[in-house]
């Protein structure tokens, strides 16, 4: 019997045993593009027996037509017929008694009047701009169109302050710089850096479904930031002034570099998507830029596993902000997330390396030694 060859081959056999287990093959950010069932929109169109039938007959259609391919659900509601609708309440809140009449209604229960009628434009006319208004906006497209190609966006809200605006634009910036060498170390690579997006005092009236998103108005003072990624998506909380810091951003930042099964409760980071509309086109540039489809219905499947898993297993909660400005999660001191399940790959890889290294070496010298006898 050749006791060379065989040692060699037991070598090589307790190599292949010992492989290392592989990541996750999805990130978070990527796991951001997939639609696993996120709460929509609502907006509401009241209308009652006043309202002209000619009215009526295209406004179905229209809303349709419009509100294809966004997260918003468009119904039209005739106050005088369905008295028992639960969407009501939302008139009684706001007091509204002309018809027809436009509320928007996010998935938290937060409502905003939109007003679909005007003395300038026809009804068609006003009803077309009231939902234009609801779908896109100027910063909402920058954001989108940014979200899509790069890692993410840090959305800076500026108050009435310009020193104070310069100043957490800097620490904006700032955590930008920390991200963009952080990537460089991320189990998987994402080519763009985030980057800032602002919103000005002076776009707040363009802007006011967006800052309603937000849980803000138009009368805000006070500089704030939100994080999004993936499909538009907030993460983390609204960042009030003076919690606008390097460390507290990085750390929110971090997590959407994170592997996927990283031992966080991600299920949480797949947060509230901005009222949009997501095309054809944009699922296109999506997918074009992650390099596989997040519609794909497979995809789907293996992502909501994925989030299940993480959900049950690593039970967690949303980042928030204490009184000292300093966000309780699992990161280090330098804003670095502390990835329990990672580490104890890593952990797992270096004794499989180790190991691996030790087993050649000794069939190695084995097989010097067979040959020499």
């Amino acid at each position: 019997m050749n006791y060379s060859r065989l040692t060699l081959f037991f070598c090589l056999w307790i190599c292949y045993q010992t492989q290392p287990i592989s990541a996750c093959r999805y990130n978070i950010r990527e796991t951001g593009f997939v639609d696993i069932g996120s709460d929509p929109y609502h907006f509401y169109c009241f209308v009652n027996n006043n309202t002209p039938e000619e009215t009526l007959s295209g406004l179905g259609p229209m809303l349709h037509s419009a509100f294809t391919d966004c997260n918003i659900i468009a119904e039209i509601i005739d106050v005088d017929r369905q008295k028992g609708h639960e969407a009501l309440k939302y008139l009684s809140l706001m007091q509204i008694r002309s018809f027809p009449a436009g509320i928007l209604v996010s998935p938290d229960g937060r409502s905003l009047a939109i007003q679909i009628k005007n003395d300038i434009e026809s009804f068609e006319g006003s009803i077309k701009s009231a939902i234009n208004r609801i779908i896109f906006s100027p910063v909402r497209e920058e954001i989108i169109n940014e979200v899509i190609k790069t890692y993410g966006v840090i959305l800076l809200i500026e108050g009435k302050n310009k020193q104070a605006n310069d100043n957490y634009r800097k620490e904006a910036l700032s955590a930008l710089s920390t991200i963009k060498h952080q990537m460089k170390m991320m189990v998987k690579s994402i080519k763009y850096p985030p980057v800032l997006v602002t919103l000005k005092a002076e776009s707040f009236p363009d802007e006011k479904v967006l800052l309603w998103s937000l849980g803000l108005d138009e009368s805000v003072a006070e500089p704030h930031a939100a994080i999004f990624y993936g499909k538009a998506r907030w993460i983390g909380p609204l960042i009030k002034s003076e919690e606008i810091k390097e460390t507290n951003l990085v750390k929110i930042l971090s997590i959407i570099g994170l592997d996927c099964e990283c031992g966080l409760d991600i299920s949480w980071v797949q947060g509230t998507l901005l009222p949009l509309k997501w095309d054809q086109k944009r699922q296109a540039q999506a997918a074009g830029s992650l390099e596989f489809d997040p519609e794909n219905p497979l995809v789907k499947i293996e992502v909501t596993r994925i989030l299940k898993i993480a959900s049950s297993e690593f039970p967690g909660v949303p980042i928030v902000f204490t009184d000292s400005a300093t966000i309780r999660s699992n990161v280090d001191s330098e804003g670095y997330i502390i990835d329990k399940k990672k580490s104890w790959l890593r952990i797992h890889l270096y004794f499989t390396l180790s190991l691996t290294t030790v087993i050649i070496i000794t069939g190695i010298i084995l097989l010097i030694r067979a040959r020499k006898s």
